[in-house]
């Protein structure tokens, strides 16, 4: 006759275990956020390297005003090729952020 092999505790699923808290962001979907720091602050408490660059000539066709491009990398001081995992747009206007890749 086979065995099978039993838990110690039938109950183990009931109570709740701690998780790592990690914002995901989908794709194109805004997000409101009081100011630039903030949205890097939040990337930084995700554990990645990021890199904030502005880029004129890009407008919040909303309303007007120019886009911050937040580039999320995962070592911001090496800048190796590659090393994208993500590119956030942000509004000083609105106050909104989105990931755009």
């Amino acid at each position: 006759m086979r065995q099978v092999a039993s838990r110690s505790g039938a109950n183990d699923l009931i109570g709740p275990r701690p998780v790592h808290q990690t914002v995901v962001h989908k794709l194109f979907q805004e997000f409101p956020m009081a100011s630039i720091e903030d949205l890097v602050n939040q990337l930084e408490r995700d554990g990645e390297g990021i890199d904030v660059l502005t880029v004129g000539g890009v407008l919040h066709l909303a309303c007007g005003k120019p886009l911050e491009n937040v580039l999320v990398q995962t070592d911001a001081v090496k800048h190796v090729p590659g090393d994208l995992l993500s590119v956030y747009q942000y509004c000083k206007g609105c106050k909104i952020a989105v990931r755009v890749l």
